[in-house]
Order: C-alpha cells, then sequence, then structure tokens
C-alpha cells in the first residue's frame, strides 16, 4: 500500500522573495532586448508602438508562464520521488525519456526554422518587391488621371455636336434622342444640360444609376458661365465615384449654357485603388518594424519550442497519471467495498485496458448493490407481506372469533388449519387443535356426517352442502346445522374443506317452546270453561240428594263428588299454569341490586325448609345489573322447587347459591346447584322445553318459565352435573353494553 502523502511545507518568505525578483530580472531583461530591437528600427507612431509592444509582452508572459508551469511540475516530481508516493518513479522514467526525445528535435528545429523566419522578413522587405508596389501605386494614381482626360474630352465632344445641332432647334423629345446617340460612342453615363434662366435637363439612359445631383449655383457652374472654364471633378456617388467634367456650350461668341458629363467608375475599381493604397502604406510602416516583426515570429516559434517540451513533460505525467491514480482508486476502493460500502464508484479518468479494468469493478459494484437492493427489497416484499397476511390473519381471527358461528377449516386430508372460539365453545375443544386430524376431536355424530359429506364432495361438482345434525357435548344435546363449503385450486382440484356450525338448539327449543305457548293458550280456553259447571254440578248433586240416599249410598254419592271437585281443582291449577306461560308478562329492566334480589328469596326458604343445609356465597363487588327484579324471583324460586323436589329421596339435602362478577364475559353468574340424584342424559337434553318433567305432579313448565325469563334479559341457562351429584344450574345476566 502506498505511503500517505504528507502536505508540502508552505513556502518561506526568503523564498518567495527570491521567486518574485527572480521574476522580476527577468521581466527587465527581456523588456531591455526588445527595447534594443526597437533601437534600429525608425520611429513609427505611438498606437503601432504600443500594439507592437503589446503583442510582444504578451509572448513574454505566455513564455513565463510556461516556464514556471514547467518547473512546477519537475519540483513536484521531485518531491513526489523524494516522499515515495506511488508512481513517483514510473514518471520520472517517462518525463527523462520524453525530454530527451523530443529536446534535441525541438532545438534543432527552432534553430532552423529561426533562421528560415529571419530570411523570409528580409525577403518582404527586398528592393524587387519594394519597387512592385511603387509602380503599383504610380498605376493606380495614372489611372485617374487618364480617366479625367477622357471624360474632359468626351464633354468637348459633346458640347461641339450640340453647337453644331443649335442651327436646326430640335424639340425636346428629338434632342433627347440626339444626345442618347451620342452618349453611348462617346461613354458617357450621364448627360445634363443648364440653360440661361436655370432650365435643367438631364439625360440618365441606364436605369438604376444615380449620379450625384446638380448644383447650378456651383462655382464650377458659375465660372462656366461667366468665364468660359472646362472643369472636371470627382464626386461620391450612391455606387460608385462619378468624374464629371463641366464645359461651357456657346451661342456664337456667349455662353447659353453649361453640358455637364458623368462618366461612372464602379465602386470594386475604387476598391482596388484603395487597397493598392493601403497596401503601399503598410508596407511602409512594417518596413520600419523589420526587426521587431522577427522577433514577433521567433518569440512564438520559442514558445511553440518550450509548449513542445512541457507538453513532452506532462505527456509524461498523463501516461503515469493514467496508470497510478486508476491503480491507488482501485485499491482503495476494493477496500471500500470489503467494509461494506458497496455504493463506492471509481471516478477516475482511464483508458485503454485500464478503463475496462475501472468499469469492471465498478460494474462488479454496481452488481454487488443491485443484488444488496434486490435482497432487501425482497426481504422488505417479503417482511411486507408477512406483515399484511399476519394482519390479514389476525383480522380473520377476530371476526371468526366475533362470529357465533363455528368455523373450522381442514386440508384435504381432514387436519384442521383453522378455528375459531365459536366452534370450540360449541364442540367443548380446549387448547391447540390445530394440526390434529378432526376425526379424533368431533363428537361421534358430527365426525360421521362430516366424513361422509368430504367423501361426497370429492365426486361432486357442487361445492356447497346442508345438513342438519344431532350432537352431544358439555352434557347436553345441541341441533347443528353444517355447512360444509370445498375450496378448490386453479386448475380446480380440492384443497381443502371449510365447515360452519351453526347451533339451532335455542332456535329450535325456542320454536317448541311458542309452539307450546300456543298448545297451552289453547288448551286453557278449552278446558277453562266447562270446568266450572262441572264443579258446580258435582257440589249441587252432593247436597241435594246426599241426606236423601242410605248411608252408604250417600258416602259413595259423597265419595265421588269430593273426586270430581279435588280433580277440577287440579285442572283448574293446570290451566292457570297454561295461562301464565302462554301469557308471561314483558320484561321490565331496571337497575337492580342483584345479591339482594337473590338474598330476599332465600329469606322465604330458609325458615321454611330447616331440613336443608344452604350454602350461600354471594360474590363482593357485583356490578348493578339491569333485569327485572321480579322476574328473575320467579326464576329462582322455580329453580329452588325444583331442587327441593329432587332431593325429597336423599338423605343429606344440599343446596349450594353462588353469584360472582365474570369480567371477561362481562356477565354475572348465578348458580344454583343441588345434591339431587341428578339427570340423565335424556332428561338434561329436553330440561327446558315445555311439559317436559321428572316429577309425577309437575306441569314441565317451571323450568321453560325460567328459559324464557333468561330469553328476556339476553342471557343464559344451562344445567351441568354438580360434583359429586346432583344438578347444577348456571345463570348468566349480561351487564349493560355487554354484547349479546
Amino acid at each position: 500500500m502506498a505511503k500517505k502523502v504528507s502536505e508540502r511545507p508552505p513556502l518561506t518568505l526568503l523564498k518567495k522573495r527570491i521567486l518574485f525578483g527572480s521574476l522580476i530580472i527577468s521581466w527587465l531583461v527581456l523588456t531591455a532586448l526588445q527595447w534594443r530591437m526597437f533601437s534600429t528600427g525608425a520611429a513609427t507612431s505611438p498606437f503601432e508602438t504600443l500594439v507592437a509592444f503589446g503583442l510582444i509582452n504578451i509572448n513574454i508572459i505566455a513564455l513565463l508562464l510556461l516556464l514556471f508551469l514547467t518547473m512546477r511540475n519537475l519540483t513536484k516530481l521531485l518531491f513526489e520521488r523524494k516522499h515515495g508516493i506511488l508512481g513517483a518513479r514510473l514518471k520520472t522514467k517517462l518525463v527523462l525519456a520524453f525530454l530527451a526525445t523530443t529536446v534535441i528535435p525541438t532545438l534543432i528545429l527552432f534553430l532552423a526554422s529561426a533562421s528560415f523566419l529571419g530570411m523570409s522578413v528580409d525577403r518582404w522587405f527586398s528592393t524587387r518587391v519594394d519597387q512592385s508596389l511603387e509602380n503599383a501605386i504610380e498605376v493606380a494614381r495614372s489611372y485617374y488621371g487618364s480617366e479625367e482626360k477622357q471624360v474632359a474630352w468626351a464633354g468637348r465632344a459633346m458640347r461641339d455636336y450640340l453647337e453644331r445641332r443649335a442651327a436646326n432647334p430640335l424639340e425636346a423629345e428629338e434632342l433627347e434622342k440626339a444626345v442618347r446617340a451620342e452618349m453611348e460612342p462617346l461613354q458617357i453615363d450621364a448627360v445634363h444640360l443648364i440653360y440661361e434662366g436655370g432650365v435643367l435637363m438631364d439625360f440618365i439612359p441606364e436605369e438604376g444609376l444615380a449620379p450625384p445631383p446638380v448644383d447650378a449655383d456651383s462655382p464650377e457652374v458659375a465660372a462656366a458661365f461667366a468665364e468660359g472654364a472646362e472643369t472636371t471633378i470627382v464626386l461620391k456617388g450612391s455606387g460608385g465615384d462619378f468624374l464629371r467634367t463641366i464645359v461651357p456650350v456657346h451661342a456664337g461668341e456667349l455662353v447659353e449654357g453649361v453640358l455637364l458629363a458623368d462618366r461612372y467608375i464602379p465602386v470594386w475599381t475604387i476598391r482596388r485603388l484603395e487597397e493598392i493604397r493601403s497596401g503601399f502604406e503598410e508596407y511602409r510602416q512594417m518596413e520600419l518594424l523589420r526587426e521587431p516583426i522577427k522577433a514577433s515570429y521567433i518569440f512564438p516559434l520559442l514558445l511553440v519550442s518550450l509548449l513542445i517540451m512541457f507538453a513532452a513533460i506532462w505527456f509524461g505525467f498523463y501516461l503515469a497519471r493514467t496508470i497510478t491514480e486508476p491503480i491507488g482508486a482501485l485499491a482503495d476502493a476494493t477496500h471500500r467495498v470489503a467494509v461494506g460500502d458497496l455504493d463506492f464508484q471509481v471516478e477516475v479518468k482511464a483508458g485503454d485496458e485500464m478503463s475496462k479494468l475501472v468499469d469492471s469493478f465498478n460494474m462488479m459494484t454496481r452488481d454487488l448493490q443491485e443484488s444488496r437492493r434486490s435482497e432487501e427489497t425482497a426481504q422488505e416484499d417479503l417482511r411486507k407481506s408477512n406483515v399484511e397476511l399476519e394482519e390479514r390473519r389476525l383480522y380473520m381471527e377476530t371476526v371468526l372469533s366475533r362470529i357465533t358461528a363455528g368455523v373450522i377449516g381442514t386440508d384435504t386430508l381432514g387436519t384442521i388449519t383453522t378455528i375459531n372460539t365459536a366452534a370450540k365453545k360449541m364442540l367443548g375443544l380446549s387448547g391447540e387443535v390445530e394440526g390434529k386430524p378432526y376425526s379424533e376431536l368431533f363428537p361421534d355424530e358430527l365426525k360421521n356426517q362430516v366424513g361422509e359429506i368430504m367423501a361426497e364432495k370429492r365426486h361432486e361438482r357442487t361445492d356447497i352442502l346442508h345438513r342438519h345434525i344431532q350432537i352431544y357435548t358439555d352434557g347436553m344435546q345441541r341441533t347443528v346445522m353444517v355447512h360444509l363449503t370445498t375450496l378448490r385450486d386453479e386448475a380446480g382440484k380440492v384443497s381443502g374443506f371449510v365447515v360452519v356450525l351453526n347451533d339451532l338448539t335455542d332456535l329450535v327449543k325456542a320454536q317448541r317452546a311458542q309452539a307450546w305457548r300456543e298448545v297451552a293458550r289453547r288448551v286453557a280456553h278449552e278446558i277453562k270453561n266447562p270446568l266450572t259447571p262441572i264443579q258446580l254440578s258435582a257440589q249441587r248433586l252432593r247436597r241435594k240428594y246426599r241426606d236423601l240416599l242410605e248411608e252408604a249410598e250417600g258416602e259413595v254419592l259423597d265419595e265421588a263428588t269430593s273426586t270430581i271437585v279435588t280433580q277440577v281443582e287440579g285442572l283448574k291449577y293446570m290451566v292457570n299454569e297454561f295461562s301464565r306461560f302462554a301469557k308471561m308478562p314483558d320484561s321490565r329492566p331496571g337497575p337492580a341490586d342483584f345479591n339482594a334480589t337473590i338474598d330476599e328469596v332465600l329469606g322465604l326458604y330458609r325458615p321454611s325448609h330447616p331440613e336443608i343445609s344452604f350454602d350461600v356465597r354471594l360474590g363482593k363487588g357485583i356490578p348493578t345489573v339491569e333485569v327485572d327484579a321480579e322476574q328473575v324471583k320467579r326464576a329462582v324460586v322455580n329453580l329452588l322447587d325444583n331442587a327441593i323436589s329432587a332431593m325429597e329421596s336423599v338423605d343429606h339435602r344440599h343446596i349450594e347459591i353462588t353469584t360472582e362478577h365474570d369480567p371477561n364475559k362481562q356477565v354475572v353468574k348465578l348458580v344454583i346447584a343441588d345434591s339431587g340424584p341428578g339427570l340423565s342424559r335424556t332428561a338434561r337434553e329436553k330440561l327446558f322445553e315445555p311439559y317436559f318433567s321428572t316429577k309425577r305432579s309437575g306441569t314441565g313448565l317451571g323450568l321453560a318459565i325460567v328459559k324464557s325469563i333468561m330469553a328476556d334479559h339476553r342471557g343464559y341457562v344451562r344445567a351441568v352435573d354438580n360434583i359429586p351429584q346432583g344438578t347444577r344450574f348456571i345463570l348468566e345476566f349480561p351487564l349493560p353494553g355487554a354484547e349479546a
């Protein structure tokens, strides 16, 4: 690895003064040499001298700048070589090689070129060139003189023509035709006639030619009228110069008019003459600056020679940099990539194979970075997908946990993949059941039915099937509607099943209760009407015929009528029970102290049943509930009456009554447990149906009324086995604001 380059020490004050003094001395020496060159020539204008000095000074400044840059690069090279910077030795070899191959040829070329330049400049200012330029300017001067003579002759010829025609006066049109006819052979481009009285006639045959306007009051015209003088003048026109000759027109001895004849000289002819004149003047000026001109050519040549040497040095540096800088940059980039900086790119300029190497390295880092970004993007997408799946799963679990229907998902082998709380509760399951086959967890009735349905679904095109089945869980029979849906993939192949269980037990019981209420209403109506006449008739027969019959016959009559009256009273009691069941009063819930309501009922039973042990445990902190206190009391009375009747055949009679608050379910529980013989499975299934009773003298409406009261309070009642014996009734009253 290359050593780290330390910072260059700043130049000391002495070094700065030496450098500044050297530049000033060099400037003075070069200026003195320049002044000596000028002193050999003749004086010229101040502006031209200033321009010459400026050009030479620019060359001098450029020369000093190149020398400074060359020395600076060489000093930098020595500094890098001294401090062992990577590539310094290679730079030195390349610079020396290029200097060796350029200094000698450049020096020879400079000397030869300077000699040829001096000879060429001297040849420019030779006697032959000077004589040629003087001859050219003389030719230009004689051109105007020749043209002036010709136009003067043509003017006189035109005047003579007009004077000859004066003997035969012509009309204006004829005169114009005659003048135009004479203009072409005389090579006159325009004719102007001025007569006494200021009459002006212009003859300009060529369209577009615009000679200068005629001034009738000009001194030349006045001299022609007064003295008969002939004059030739040069006028500037829009498209070139005009040579105008002014001659008098005589009528005898008198001057009756003035003729002005114009000859057009094109602008290109004038421009050529001006170029000859200005070239001759510039030649004379340049001849005075012969030596400065030589110097102005030699200085750029020297500048180019030094530039070639500097270019050789610079090219050596450049070649070395194109090799060492990419290598150093690649070494640094390799270290950066090794520590994980894959965004780093080598920005160094390189060429040929080195450029390909740098580009390949940058491409490698870009590919690595792209791979990392792709991996990060894939990980981020996977994380988002997992989050979405988890959110969706939680949402589905929340939805499934909220619905009352049981939902169970299985694969094609019957392994449970999803199950909600309602299904677990309905089937009496607990703990983790996912991943287990349904055949190990479902009740026999449900297992058999689901197995049959799944077998049918694999061969049927319909994907949904409904069946009613009876299952037995938690000691009670349930009526369940089973909905089985087949899941298929894109190819139509079965990928799983969804089993939805709807508990219809309460609905069936409610329908039965409603039917029994209707039956009770009709039976009470049909039976109640004849009971009173029957009872009155029996009593009347006994009063009327009891004393008329013999004693034995009277006893028979008395016994018969008493039996009729007793049975009628029993029938009336049953009819009244039917009426109360058919016409349950509307529930009027209100805030109530639940424990106080229960304790009030118990206060009636403790004194009247001393043979029964009452274990009362009313929970503390029971919140206020919204209940119809009278109906709750009636439900408790019915349950206590059933418990007392159930314990008639046992020796140890014990009733346990507890209340508690379940914050998780947001309910208040009332539990009434007895120590009776308990209930059979069949009896528990029909326990809350109207007119079902395990007692011979019972009407079978007590527990049905309890069920109806709990339904009015949006509560639940169920019967389970009591440990070690007996039956336990559990009543759940929802708190205000809780979901039903």
